[in-house]
């Protein structure tokens, strides 16, 4: 009888595990795009709400004043960083497109000596393989000038539209803000009166720690990924060390790029140069900055969430999948999210048992 109870919950905990994973996976599929905006709207209220508490609770200055003050203040801040990065993006591209046609030069003369080995190396006539890399140039040129370029000009409209509903986007975001500023404790007060408020309340403070927890990591790896890369660079004696770093180190935290998209093409033309040191240099530093990566990252995110670094592959796998490009995240996030829910609900089982017999609590499920 005691083996058949024992069957019966491990069903039950499997079905209401399939049950949580498809009612995310659908959460995400169908309704996150509908409410992701006023998600947005509700991480900038959190942000700005000590802010606006002080003004209302010092100044006596009404929250909705006090959050539109604070909202601005935040979107005037991010706008100033925005424009200081924009500004030296411009610069350095201005710097790139007046040096092109010195850099043009090197590469065709690159390009001459490597086509000239392959000729040298296949026996071919010399000339060949040269001449199979123009017609392939031109071939992309051809296809750019007669296909992509008349499908930019002709979207012209449809992007301009979508600039403008961007920005229309941007304002309903920051009214959201707003309202939900000016809102928030009268919300919590009314939500408190149901019963599923906790349950949803327990959720989403695990979820909030484990997000500050993933951001921290993130920050962490950033820092030290930005040291590798500056140090490498500055061994190399390389006038732009500490920006070309720190950019580098930004594409790292990339899913899709990642610092090899530069590194190793770098390394590559340096070895094809001759410059074995610079090529073992820039090589070393991109190595070094994967096992920076692969082992700070399962370590200070698994650790922290309770997840195997399989696992969060795995998850990271599955997300890419079924929701393309977005999936690096939501995977990963629609995991934290259905182990959090059942431990949540393992831990109210486990409290609902306890007290039914008259027994002492001991947390739940063992997280491990």
């Amino acid at each position: 009888m005691k083996l058949r109870e024992e069957g019966m919950v491990k069903w039950k905990w499997i079905i209401i595990i399939i049950f949580i994973t498809l009612s995310v996976y659908m959460g995400f599929k169908f309704i996150l795009p509908l409410i992701f905006p006023f998600i947005i709207a509700y991480f900038l209220a959190w942000l700005v709400r000590p802010i606006t508490d002080w003004l209302h609770g010092k100044l006596k200055i009404p929250r909705i004043i006090g959050g539109t003050i604070s909202l601005l203040t935040l979107f005037t801040l991010l706008c100033v960083g925005l424009y200081f990065l924009c500004n030296t993006l411009m610069k350095q591209l201005v710097a790139f497109v007046k040096n092109l046609p010195v850099y043009l030069n090197l590469l065709a003369d690159k390009l001459d000596h490597i086509c000239n080995g392959c000729d040298d190396l296949f026996g071919l006539v010399t000339g060949t393989a040269r001449a199979v890399v123009d017609d392939n140039l031109n071939q992309m040129l051809n296809r750019f000038t007669s296909e992509i370029m008349p499908g930019i000009t002709g979207r012209t409209f449809t992007i301009i539209i979508g600039m403008v509903a961007v920005i229309g986007v941007i304002l309903i975001v920051f009214v959201a803000a707003v309202l939900i500023v000016k809102d928030l404790p009268s919300y919590k007060k009314q939500l408190r009166k149901y019963d599923i408020y906790q349950d949803i309340h327990k959720v989403t403070e695990k979820l909030s720690n484990v997000g500050i927890a993933y951001l921290r990591t993130q920050l962490i790896i950033m820092v030290i990924v930005s040291f590798v890369c500056v140090l490498g660079l500055t061994i190399l004696k390389n006038d732009y060390a500490l920006l070309l770093g720190l950019g580098i180190a930004f594409m790292d935290a990339l899913p899709v790029l990642g610092s090899g998209i530069v590194f190793i093409p770098w390394s590559i033309i340096m070895l094809i140069n001759g410059n074995i040191y610079g090529a073992a240099i820039l090589f070393t530093t991109y190595l070094l900055c994967q096992i920076v990566r692969e082992i700070l990252e399962p370590k200070l995110i698994g650790n922290q969430i309770g997840i195997k670094p399989l696992f969060t592959l795995i998850s990271m796998y599955i997300g890419v999948r079924l929701f393309s490009i977005a999936g690096f995240f939501l995977g990963p996030i629609g995991l934290i999210i259905i182990i959090t829910i059942v431990r949540v609900l393992s831990e109210k089982h486990s409290l609902q048992l306890a007290n039914k017999k008259d027994i002492p609590y001991n947390g739940g499920v063992n997280s491990d």
